[in-house]
């Protein structure tokens, strides 16, 4: 009852914690009103999982909202910059969500949080990989390639879509968390072991390599004939109105996350230490 208890006061100090963060990001406009109140409630699912899980959880919320504002002027004139109102409630549920979960579950299932720990910290660094895979490719001076076909040219921002400076920023993002939970690990705030840091960042790494593939084969995809390109969206940044060109509507760019980021708990949790 003592363990019970102690996961709903986490809960509760998270939600508190989350408010004046969510009302900073809706006011610093890195998120938006539905999704700022989205992010108290995922607050108070990440502090289920203890106060070093929060700190990684906070590691990616900072971060990942700090790369989207590099270069926005940039972004923006390609159409790949993110909205200025911020980011949406259901590219918050994207990013977020496995992870909440994964973190939520490390508090209530304590006989299984030697394997929930690492991979909680794994989707995480996946989530963490795509947000600056896609902030720093956006900002490459080259047009990105399709992942699944390499020889393809496709715009910026286009789910599938990678460049040399979108791949250096996955690894970094998948590092960013491993750092944090080893210093972590050092200070005596996560219970991890070393040996599983690496393996964590290689997750991370694999997770947005999943969400690229997935994004270039089921994501719905459109092709202008003017400027003979691949997009995501239905009219193109020259005014052309775009054609179907394969994929599934209903695979959005959140439904994406989701599937990739889920794939690395799934994973994380089966061999993982």
């Amino acid at each position: 009852m003592s363990e019970i208890n102690g996961v709903i006061f986490n809960f509760a100090f998270g939600l508190a914690l989350g408010l004046p963060l969510g009302l900073a990001a809706y006011k610093l406009k890195y998120l938006d009103a539905r999704a700022a109140a989205l992010s108290i409630m995922f607050s108070g699912l990440y502090f289920m999982g203890g106060i070093g899980l929060y700190l990684a959880s906070l590691t990616f919320f900072f971060s990942s909202s700090l790369i989207t504002k590099l270069g926005y002027a940039n972004k923006r004139q390609k159409d790949a910059a993110e909205r200025e109102g911020g980011r949406s409630s259901s590219q918050v549920i994207g990013a977020g969500l496995v992870a909440a979960l994964f973190t939520a579950l490390h508090g209530l299932f304590i006989d299984y949080r030697q394997k929930l720990l690492p991979t909680a910290l794994a989707v995480l660094a996946a989530s963490n990989a795509d947000t600056w895979a896609a902030e720093l490719g956006a900002i490459y001076p080259g047009r990105p390639r399709l992942i699944t076909r390499p020889w393809v040219k496709v715009e910026p921002g286009t789910s599938g879509g990678i460049t040399p400076l979108g791949t250096m920023g996955s690894i970094l993002g998948a590092a960013i968390i491993g750092v944090v939970a080893l210093l972590e690990s050092n200070l005596g705030l996560l219970n991890i072991n070393h040996a599983c840091v690496p393996l964590i960042i290689a997750l991370g790494w694999l997770g947005e390599v999943l969400d690229s593939v997935v994004g270039a084969t089921l994501q719905k995809k459109y092709y202008c004939p003017r400027c003979k390109t691949l997009t995501d969206k239905t009219t193109h940044s020259c005014g052309e109105k775009t054609l179907p060109a394969g994929g599934f509507s209903f695979i959005t760019n959140e439904v994406t996350n989701l599937i990739a980021t889920g794939l690395v708990g799934l994973l994380g949790f089966l061999i993982l230490c």
